[in-house]
């Protein structure tokens, strides 16, 4: 009899504990009131991206040369216009990837106008009875379009400094590194061929979360190179008729407001 109290208790108290469980709900929700102990975690993110453009001639380092002669050149660069995603794997580590496009205005106009257009007069008596000579005075002094397709790389390390689960906000200063890689594409009627880009970046900025949209602000640092001849050489080898570009630059503005993506 007994064992048979004791039997009937256990099955007593274990329908109990059964019970109890199943009649608690596990609140999935980002914005459950059941929120004690959880904070907001941070989500992948997409967006567009603009980027205001800081170029100094001071952090420009250049050669340009037309049949060995020596140019010199300025350069402005437009804002950059595009788009930012982010993908979280901790909470202190993101990757990201920033896709933008950018123009590019480069004058240039010879060291020695005096030699250069007579050379050019050379040219032109050489190629008199066989078409137009190769170079012109507009490749002697003038401007070149240059349209950039940017694509950056990279990832962060941040710290949330506030989270706030029951109002889905979060504050997260970060800094940020990544490769840069781009196509130029020179629409003016050049004989330099439109080379690749090749670069870094970093720099850091504040994203801020709240609910299913993000604001992020920062500034940028790069470095950006790319090196290309003419087409067809028109002095003894290719380096004399050359354009490389090494420039940086520095403390760039951006800012990106997106969505969430989950």
């Amino acid at each position: 009899m007994k064992k048979l109290f004791f039997v009937a208790l256990s099955l007593l108290a274990a329908t109990e504990t059964f019970a109890a469980k199943a009649s608690v709900r596990t609140d999935t929700s980002m914005s459950g009131e059941n929120s004690v102990g959880a904070s907001y975690s941070d989500r992948g993110s997409f967006g567009p991206y603009i980027e205001f453009s800081n170029i100094n001639m001071d952090n420009v380092t250049y050669v340009y040369k037309v049949h060995e002669m020596p140019q010199d050149i300025s350069i402005k660069g437009s804002t950059i216009y595009g788009a930012t995603g982010t993908l979280p794997l901790k909470e202190w580590f993101d990757i990201f990837l920033m896709v933008g496009y950018q123009y590019l205005d480069v004058k240039h106009s010879p060291r020695n106008p005096s030699k250069a257009y007579a050379d050019l007069a050379d040219f032109a008596d050489m190629y008199e009875d066989f078409g137009d000579a190769p170079i012109d005075s507009n490749t002697i002094k003038g401007h070149h379009d240059i349209h950039t397709a940017l694509f950056q790389f990279g990832f962060d390390l941040s710290f949330p400094i506030y989270t706030n689960y029951n109002y889905q906000l979060m504050v997260k200063p970060y800094a940020f590194a990544g490769v840069l890689v781009g196509k130029t594409f020179f629409s003016d009627d050049t004989k330099f061929l439109s080379p690749l880009l090749y670069g870094y970046a970093y720099g850091a900025g504040v994203r801020v979360a709240f609910h299913g949209a993000f604001l992020t602000a920062g500034v940028r640092n790069s470095h950006e190179y790319f090196h290309t001849y003419f087409e067809r050489k028109v002095s003894e080898t290719k380096d004399g008729d050359e354009f490389m570009l090494d420039f940086d630059t520095l403390f760039q503005p951006f800012i990106s407001l997106g969505i969430t993506l989950f």
